[in-house]
């Protein structure tokens, strides 16, 4: 399939910033789900307080990604240990399981990544997969994050993206 028509049907989507009253039952039902902090090498989270605290961190940045066509939240995607004097911050993409392998994850790493440079300015985009994630680990790699480092360790594959207008 020629990849104009493929991109034409992924879903579109937008980033909305993190609002606490809009947001935050999502986003604690997502990170009090074990699969899902599985999928992050994350432990559960315990209850709201610890999940706002989470969000309010001021070095992460949480975006939550919403279908345009639908308007359904169907994942979020989060700039965390942000430093701004060196402008490198982690990403982690959550998409939740009603809506994996749909492409949402795809198009929300592209903005993701265009918001990451465009809006944060950052210089570089750092991010891991569990060893077990193939499909993670593939979608990194087909957008063109470079792989940095393997921890046999931790099982973790660690890669990275520079901003490409620098």
């Amino acid at each position: 399939m020629d990849t104009e028509i493929k991109e034409q049907l992924l879903p579109k989507i937008e980033l909305v910033p993190y609002d606490f009253d809009n947001h935050l039952e999502k986003l604690t039902n997502w990170l009090r789900d074990k699969d899902l902090m599985h999928g992050w090498g994350m432990d559960t989270f315990e209850n709201n307080e610890e999940v706002n605290k989470w969000a309010s961190d001021s070095t992460r940045v949480v975006l939550i990604v919403n279908d345009v066509s639908s308007d359904e939240i169907v994942g979020m995607v989060n700039f965390y240990d942000w430093n701004k004097e060196n402008r490198l911050a982690s990403r982690g993409t959550l998409i939740d399981p009603k809506f994996q392998n749909k492409g949402y994850g795809k198009v929300a790493i592209l903005a993701s990544n265009k918001y990451a440079f465009d809006e944060m300015k950052l210089k570089r985009i750092e991010l891991y997969v569990e060893g077990y994630n193939e499909a993670s680990r593939h979608v990194t790699e087909k957008l063109g994050y470079k792989l940095d480092r393997y921890n046999s360790k931790k099982d973790r594959y660690y890669y990275f993206m520079d901003n490409p207008n620098q």
